[in-house]
């Protein structure tokens, strides 16, 4: 009898200490895509200082923001393009925002967004990885996008 309580003990633990497991090595990958989006998002930004340069720059965006978002503009002006939230969820769309620096020049900044990344109450969905994934894809792509026409 002392056998088998103890092997309804074991076979009752295991699973806890699996989904333990499982549980620490979702939220290390959860760290993992949260570095990765951080400096994707740092990264998808250039500088310009001419106001030629800029106005090309600032067309040049909207031609990113255009063709690798997956619904269409609803907005742009001198200093925003925005797309509409996808109907669908796991899709990306994009914001770019054209500031002043501190130093004189100009910023263009993308932001990629994914519908349906978070939950409700703001943490991380089930889709979070496949959005993460998409969103450091287009926002990495970004700046080459930009030196091309350079």
């Amino acid at each position: 009898m002392k056998r088998a309580a103890c092997w309804l003990c074991v076979s009752m633990l295991g699973p806890v200490l699996i989904a333990g497991c499982a549980s620490a090595a979702r939220e290390a990958a959860f760290r993992r895509e949260e570095v990765a989006l951080f400096e994707a998002r740092q990264q998808a930004a250039v500088h310009c200082e001419a106001q030629d340069d800029c106005e090309a720059a600032w067309a040049r965006a909207r031609a990113f923001v255009a063709t690798h978002s997956a619904s269409r503009i609803v907005r742009a002006d001198d200093t925003q393009i925005e797309t509409a939230r996808p109907h669908s969820f796991g899709f990306v769309y994009l914001a770019a925002l054209k500031e002043h620096t501190d130093e004189g020049n100009t910023q263009i900044q993308l932001k990629a967004m994914c519908r349906g990344m978070y939950d409700t109450d703001g943490k991380a969905s089930l889709l979070y990885s496949t959005c993460a994934d998409a969103i450091v894809a287009v926002e990495g792509e970004f700046r080459a996008w930009m030196r091309s026409a350079r």
